[in-house]
């Protein structure tokens, strides 16, 4: 993933670089979303059909892109979560391409997902708490982003 931004960054003409750079965040940004909510849905090591649902529901809502192409990044996401050792690799790429605003709906849907089975884990709010920590998040940020997960609106 971060060889092809290279390789993007690295080509000089600005048309092909801004077309590129869309492309770029159509493709890797929803899939550093997954990874991150993938990493929530595992904290309990255990992970379930209803939060791989959520997690593409997730995406659908935050990137509008096709369900299909959801399935595609979800499953891609796994292959990847089992090789990852970290998060700072797609929180630096969501820092870089996404607005706070969008990285603040990121982590309330990040919240949903711990909410999801109504008894949150806290080994899950622990990693919600450090990812919105990577995503330079401040912590009333983090409190509202839990607030608005939790209300049915």
């Amino acid at each position: 993933m971060l060889d092809r931004l290279r390789e993007l960054f690295s080509q000089g003409n600005q048309s092909t670089l801004e077309a590129d750079a869309e492309s770029t965040r159509q493709e890797i940004v929803p899939l550093a979303a997954a990874m991150i909510l993938l990493e929530v849905a595992w904290a309990d090591h255990n992970l379930e059909q209803h939060e791989l649902d959520l997690i593409r529901d997730s995406l659908l809502a935050l990137y509008g892109i096709s369900s299909d192409k959801a399935n595609a990044i979800v499953s891609r996401a796994q292959l990847e979560h089992k090789t990852n050792t970290s998060m700072y690799p797609f929180t630096r790429q969501l820092n870089e391409s996404l607005s706070i605003e969008e990285r603040k709906e990121l982590l309330m849907h990040l919240w949903r997902l711990n909410a999801f089975d109504g008894s949150p884990f806290h080994y899950e709010e622990s990693v919600i708490r450090t990812t919105a920590e990577l995503l330079n998040l401040r912590h009333s940020e983090f409190i509202e982003a839990k607030l608005r997960a939790q209300d049915p609106s």
